[in-house]
């Protein structure tokens, strides 16, 4: 059986769940968390923050998330640094969220060398290094999940939802929005809704798109399985499925 590793880019309301499933990646995982949503998830965590700590945290398990609590953009960038390297135990990578990360980027990119003055005009030249720096940053964590990384790695990025547009699409400023798709294997809009029959609350992933929302897959084995709706979706049962199991 192959062991290949997916990209995945999951977008909906806040609430519905998209952190929980993130977490259901294989593991140990590296998290990039800009919101602070992981505390409540039950999964063994660990916190580290690349710029300060000599190294990783000790007792890293199998299942672990090592949590990078992103307040700087300058923290992504050394979490990606050692990702890139290969030399670390993370079977898959994180990113909550990029809707929160792009306007942490949005500060360092404004004005270049200068204290960020929120009341300044971000200008054309801004929003050209907001979309540059944006796509770079997802092209790389595209590139660790490649056969040419030097460790191949599984990676989740998470988004807010704008549902004031039909169909509903990730939450983003700028061009990004309209080129991000593209890096994904999947792309899929979480939602929540009711069992038909034990009329419990489940959550639902939707990865083809329709006029509710915008969808992705071009994971032919994942489709079959699955059809255009994915059931309290699991990333490694979504990995299994790629990989020519049977999902549980």
């Amino acid at each position: 059986m192959d062991d290949r590793k997916a990209f995945f880019a999951i977008h909906g309301w806040w609430g519905s769940g998209k952190t929980w499933v993130m977490h259901t990646a294989p593991g140990p995982r590296l998290i990039f968390d800009t919101e602070g949503g992981s505390e409540d998830v039950p999964v063994h965590q660990l916190h580290w923050d690349p710029i300060n700590d000599k190294g990783l945290p000790e007792g890293i398990t199998p299942d672990t998330s090592v949590m990078i609590d992103v307040n700087d953009y300058n923290q992504v960038r050394g979490g990606m640094a050692l990702l890139r390297s290969g030399q670390h135990p993370f079977e898959s990578f994180g990113l909550d969220s990029l809707t929160e990360s792009q306007k942490q980027l949005k500060t360092s990119v404004a004005n270049p060398g200068e204290a960020y003055d929120p009341n300044a005009v971000f200008d054309q030249q801004a929003w050209g290094r907001l979309l540059n720096n944006g796509e770079l940053l997802i092209r790389e964590m595209r590139d660790l999940t490649r056969k040419g990384a030097v460790k191949r790695m599984n990676g989740v990025v998470l988004m807010g939802s704008d549902t004031e547009s039909m169909p509903a699409k990730p939450l983003l400023q700028g061009a990004l929005r309209k080129s991000l798709a593209g890096f994904f294997d999947l792309e899929g809009y979480l939602f929540v809704a009711t069992h038909p029959e034990t009329k419990e609350d489940i959550r639902v992933l939707q990865i083809s798109p329709n006029e509710t929302a915008e969808a992705k897959c071009r994971l032919h084995n994942v489709k079959v399985a699955f059809g255009s709706h994915i059931e309290n979706p699991d990333i490694q049962a979504i990995l299994k499925t790629i990989n020519g199991g049977t999902p549980q």
